[in-house]
């Protein structure tokens, strides 16, 4: 098991210009990724710019562990030679990953296409961290578990696959490190392994693959997701990897220059990938003089060289889909707009409120202070907010607070979600439907028009919540009833309120429904849309009625389903659609314990505040 570090004091003193070359540590992505594939090619790999911390260091003794020869010959230049694809050796002690889920899970995927055994372990942090996500596609390829703590978590045992097959594999959630383990399951199975997103993920994975000889192709899928199709059995070979220098570690440096006067820094070969320079952008359009040359690539990641001199700018509001490529880079932005003319907003802190980390506990008690000076609208960084906190306003916390928003059409198993989730993390739970179907199922036993607005505004003011468990508000026809009711906007009016109180009460709560993370709590923590095909909601809903003994026609439902999703997304009213920062959970072809293991990864990824990569 890894041992923390001791704390290291630091100080600080304010300085003149910055000026000069600087290249920060490389990226532990890049880093990762590039001992994985060395490990598994033929030949010898060089690789520069190494990280060389402990988490990249843990992946590196791991594949010396797994017979591949591995040297560090200078600073951050290291070379691999590799065993090829399948060929890892039995290793003769436990794979210590220390805290690191990307080298951990990475490896996993690599380790599941050999015919090895290897013991999987880590510190207490990573232990805590949910695996099943990982270990469910490399189980389809014909590895298994044999082994492990409760729930799929470290340390486990995980045998690989003699004969690994190629799988069609249809991830539940966006995730980089599943994708990254199908992929590197799959090199060694024969024929072709496909990974399917609906919401594409970050893309290092097959940019190096092909960097190292694999044949892989990328195509779109659907309106924001990809079709990733590798061809197995390849003899990748050994090749140079320049690792580019960490745009998050870049932020600061960059910062510094911008809000010191007379400065003029080039910062070398920085990694200019989109999906990891928010920040940039967000300074970008805050004024700031930030010029590329040298542009190039390397290993398939684009980098730059950047000059950045001291700039005057100005608040901005940074979107809510932004957040996933700088969720590291929050606070330096803070800093940043500290010295900006104006507001910043900056949403989407939901993620970095509970980042796992050494500053989560900073971060949380920002969050909350910022929280309160913002009339109570969580999540929102103003700039003229910064100069109220002060270290007595940072905390650290024993446990937490955290509204879960789960929205998605019928049927798709929300609901069942929800309240496992609830269960789960010991929240309270709210079906919002259910307060639709009580005022709707009043209204159709006292013969009023579902379309009587005015009447069912008077309902919706006059519920009783006792009255909530009644079963015969699970029927058919009330759910239908409740969809029509719940378009009223005087309905909804009587409603929000009561929702928001019942979110917002300590320690939080899991609320589903249509509108969640879009109206009802639109700064929720965690937000996910859930969704299934049509077909599979109905036959779902069939056998729920059958099972209460009620008469189903399974073509009925379906047509009723597909009227209601048509009425749901179109209603002038909120209606029902994923919010920008919500998680696509396809619910398809997941049973219940799947869905909800699918359903805490996400929790667990946005409560330690990783970005999936």
């Amino acid at each position: 098991m890894s041992a923390p570090a001791a704390p290291i004091p630091l100080e600080s003193r304010a300085s003149g210009p910055l000026s000069g070359t600087l290249r920060v540590p490389g990226d532990k992505s890049i880093s990762h990724r590039a001992l994985i594939l060395g490990a598994l090619s033929v030949g010898e790999t060089r690789i520069s710019g190494l990280l060389e911390g402990e988490d990249v260091l843990n992946t590196a003794q791991a594949m010396r562990a797994l017979g591949a020869k591995v040297e560090r010959h200078g600073d951050f230049a290291w070379t691999v030679h590799g065993v090829g694809v399948g060929g890892f050796a039995q290793p003769a002690a436990t794979l210590d990953f220390g805290n690191s889920g990307t080298g951990c899970r990475l490896v996993m995927g690599a380790v599941a296409g050999c015919p090895i055994t290897a013991v999987f372990d880590g510190d207490a942090s990573l232990r805590s961290r949910p695996m099943r996500r990982i270990l469910d596609p490399l189980e389809l390829i014909g590895a298994k578990v044999t082994a492990s703590a409760e729930g799929g978590k470290l340390p486990l045992t995980l045998q690989g696959a003699s004969n690994p097959v190629p799988v069609v594999y249809r991830t539940p959630v966006a995730s980089a490190q599943i994708k990254s383990a199908v992929l590197l399951a799959g090199l060694a199975a024969p024929g072709v392994t496909t990974v399917i997103e609906q919401e594409a993920s970050r893309d290092h994975t097959e940019l190096m693959l092909k960097h190292f000889g694999a044949e892989i192709v990328t195509t779109p899928e659907g309106t924001h997701g990809r079709r990733i199709a590798l061809t197995g059995q390849p003899e990748l070979h050994g090749a140079p990897v320049i690792v580019p220098a960490d745009p998050s570690s870049a932020a600061f440096p960059l910062v510094a220059a911008l809000i010191v006067n007379g400065s003029d820094l080039v910062l070398s070969d920085v990694m200019t990938n989109p999906l990891r320079t928010g920040l940039f952008a967000t300074l970008r359009e805050m004024g700031a003089s930030i010029e590329e040359d040298d542009v190039r690539g390397d290993a398939g990641e684009p980098m730059a060289r950047l000059r950045v001199r001291a700039s005057k700018l100005r608040g901005v509001e940074v979107p809510p889909e932004r957040a996933p490529s700088m969720i590291d880079e929050y606070l330096v932005l803070a800093v940043a707009a500290a010295y900006a003319e104006g507001t910043t907003i900056m949403r989407g802190l939901h993620e970095l409120r509970v980042k796992e980390s050494p500053h989560r506990d900073v971060r949380s008690g920002d969050g909350a202070r910022v929280g309160q000076a913002g009339q109570g609208r969580r999540h929102r960084l103003h700039r003229h907010q910064l100069s109220g906190l002060c270290s007595a306003d940072v905390q650290g916390r024993g446990g937490f607070r955290m509204i879960i928003a789960i929205d998605g059409p019928a049927a798709s198993g929300k609901g069942t979600m929800a309240k496992r989730l609830a269960a789960h993390y010991g929240l309270r739970h709210l079906d919002t439907g259910v307060i639709y179907r009580a005022v709707a199922h009043a209204m159709l036993a006292a013969g009023i028009d579902l379309k009587d607005e005015a009447r069912a505004a008077e309902v919706a003011m006059t519920l009783d919540p006792s009255t909530f468990d009644n079963p015969a508000l699970r029927s058919h026809d009330v759910g239908s009833a409740a969809s029509v009711v719940s378009a009223l906007p005087r309905v909804r009016e009587a409603l929000v309120a009561f929702q928001r109180q019942f979110a917002s009460a300590p320690p939080g709560a899991v609320l589903d429904g249509r509108d969640i993370g879009t109206v009802i709590c639109p700064d929720a923590e965690v937000k996910i849309y859930v969704v299934a095909d049509p077909r599979i909601r109905a036959h779902r809903r069939t056998l729920e009625a059958r099972s209460r003994g009620e008469p189903a026609d399974e073509a009925a439902i379906l047509a009723d389903i597909l009227a209601r999703d048509e009425r749901d997304q179109n209603r002038a009213v909120a209606p029902l659609k994923q919010a920008p920062d919500a998680y696509l959970l396809d619910n398809s072809h997941l049973d219940i314990e799947g869905g909800v293991r699918a359903a805490i990864d996400i929790v667990e990824a946005v409560r330690a505040g990783r970005q999936r990569v």
